[in-house]
């Protein structure tokens, strides 16, 4: 119902965040001062692991929250 879809909407708001930050983190790197080549690509593999996982997580909320929508829609009929 209601509580349901307003939760699936934070959690969509959440994980868009997340992604923007691990985006940012993929494009920034290390935050170390001086990081070694290996220790930029371990932190962007990491980002970018973490941002399709985010991305993936986010295309699952959007769908339950669509498919949700369509079934309110047909129910009102």
């Amino acid at each position: 119902g209601m509580n349901v879809r307003t939760l699936l909407w934070c959690f969509a708001v959440l994980l868009l965040l997340l992604m923007v930050l691990s985006g940012a983190g993929f494009l920034h790197g290390s935050l170390e001062l001086f990081p070694t080549e290996e220790q930029q690509r371990q932190v962007r593999w990491g980002y970018g692991a973490a941002f399709v996982g985010f991305a993936l997580l986010e295309l699952l909320v959007a769908v339950w929250l669509w498919r949700e929508r369509r079934v309110r829609r047909a129910g009102r009929r």
